[in-house]
């Protein structure tokens, strides 16, 4: 007679080998009878999300995705049910105004541990995102920020000494990690009413960027490709004792959100924080959405500008041609009367070829590594010149337009600022096509943030220190959701060296 705990351990084993048999037939079932199933890709794309999974654990998707599209064609499967587009003319339906492609699951991860309380990045319903970007937009518009300028100058500051500083020693440092610092610290100032002190310390003296990197943006970039584990990894650590590198950011949010309540504000200036701090007050915000905007604003407020600066000085370093022409235009207006010390945004924002140098970098190298995933809505979408049918997760990737002949010219890969540098209409579509902030509705809602310190810092750059790679010319780049390089530079104190 078979015994009651064999007998059990039986039926179990036939339910586990049963269920597994039935999701396999089902996988099959779903790609055999896809309407889509036609669509290239990587085999094993076609049947498990692991492919994609793998390929961005490696560091490198950007530059998989564009080479997909150079062997496939304008579709590309990236797992059974998401797919990459290089037709430009998808750009205007999938993120346009007024599109109803709401964001994809993909996003989730990289909110708050609460599930129930997303910030403007995360929120996946369209609706829902329109409410709450709307009670804090007006904290991201450039005529807000602009009454920052003066904090802002305070960092540069620091950053234009330490960078001196560098030169007197002859030090090499990693140039991303150090404009990382420095927009870091601008974050500090802006949000909190004060620097990190990143510049000062010369290193990641809290681990708050680290805490970011790993707790939102690696692990969002991953689990965002398997979003069901999501809600069981915040289980997880609900029930275990773990450190989470999530809460090492909360616990500073949370920390300064409480003093701020309590009266504790810097009295020169009215910060992210005050401003929050004010319209919760008021019944106006939320104290979820002021923890959002405070902590968006720390755990990815510096990536962005990191990112694009490093580049910035990147293909200036390997074009001096450029390098010259841009610095002719800075000391000109300098000579001219027409740049201040500091300077301000106003002024730089006249300097067409800066602006043009900014633009021609963050097209090479946009943050963002990732297709921007949206789901087709109710009724189906005509993509490309394909039926898409609703729940189908499609999107274009910045480093896929960004390198098409078609809108850039045969010239796409070479670095040449003067392709912005064009009439209004020839612009304009250019800048349709431009992806390195996102695009519509969805636009990175810190990309004024970006573009303020940008053009205040770069023109003092230029015109003070040269930097020269230290070692190996060529940096190397590693991606997860944003693309980041390293490179190890030295600088040269130009006022030192002329006397």
């Amino acid at each position: 007679m078979t015994s009651q705990p064999t007998y059990l351990l039986y039926n179990v084993s036939v339910l586990i080998a049963t269920s597994s048999a039935l999701l396999i037939l089902y996988r099959l079932l779903s790609v055999l009878f896809s309407p889509l199933r036609d669509i290239k890709g990587p085999t094993l794309a076609r049947y498990t999300r692991l492919w994609e999974l793998y390929k961005n654990w490696q560091g490198q998707f950007e530059h998989v995705t564009v080479a997909l599209h150079k062997q496939y064609g304008p579709i590309v499967r990236l797992a059974p049910n998401r797919y990459s587009i290089s037709d430009p003319t998808v750009i205007r339906t999938i993120y346009g105004p007024g599109s109803k492609f709401s964001k994809s699951d993909y996003y989730t991860p990289f909110g708050s541990e609460s599930m129930d309380h997303k910030d403007v990045f995360s929120e996946t319903s369209n609706m829902k995102h329109a409410l709450e970007r709307k009670k804090i937009s007006n904290m991201y518009a450039m005529s807000s920020l602009v009454s920052y300028e003066p904090f802002i100058d305070k960092a540069n500051g620091e950053f234009m000494a330490a960078l001196a500083d560098h030169a007197q020693q002859r030090r090499a440092f990693d140039l991303f990690t150090w404009m990382q610092f420095y927009a870091f610290d601008v974050i500090g100032e802006i949000t909190l009413g004060r620097s990190f002190g990143l510049i000062e310390a010369g290193y990641d003296k809290d681990a708050l960027l680290h805490a970011a990197h790993v707790g939102s943006i690696s692990y969002g970039s991953m689990v965002g490709l398997v979003p069901e584990v999501h809600p069981w990894y915040l289980w997880f650590q609900n029930v275990f004792p773990i450190e989470s590198h999530w809460r090492v950011t909360q616990r500073v949010v949370m920390r300064e959100i409480g003093a701020r309540m309590q009266g504790v504000n810097p009295s020169d200036r009215k910060d992210f924080l005050q401003k929050c701090v004010e319209l919760d007050k008021a019944g106006k915000l939320d104290q979820f959405t002021t923890i959002n905007v405070v902590g968006a604003n720390i755990g990815a407020g510096s990536d962005t500008t990191g990112i694009s600066m490093t580049a910035v000085i990147y293909f200036l370093m390997k074009h001096s041609d450029c390098l010259q022409k841009l610095r002719d235009e800075i000391d000109t207006a300098a000579r001219q009367g027409n740049l201040s010390n500091p300077v301000t945004f106003q002024e730089g924002q006249k300097l067409p070829y800066l602006q043009a140098t900014i633009k021609e970098a963050l097209r090479l190298h946009p943050a963002i590594g990732q297709i921007l995933s949206r789901v087709v809505p109710e009724g189906g979408a005509q993509l490309a010149g394909r039926h898409f049918p609703q729940g189908t997760v499609v999107g274009v990737n910045s480093w896929v337009i960004h390198n098409d002949e078609s809108i850039w010219g045969k010239d796409v890969h070479e670095f040449r600022p003067e392709r912005w540098l064009i009439g209004k209409e020839q612009l304009a579509f250019l800048d349709q096509h431009f992806l390195a902030f996102g695009a519509g509705a969805r636009t990175c809602i810190g990309k004024n943030i970006s573009l303020l310190e940008m053009t205040k810092l770069l023109p003092q750059l230029v015109q003070r220190f040269d930097f020269v790679p230290s070692g190996d010319s060529q940096w190397t780049t590693s991606s997860g959701w944003f693309v980041k390089q390293k490179i190890q530079v030295k600088v040269i104190d130009r006022e030192h060296e002329t006397g």
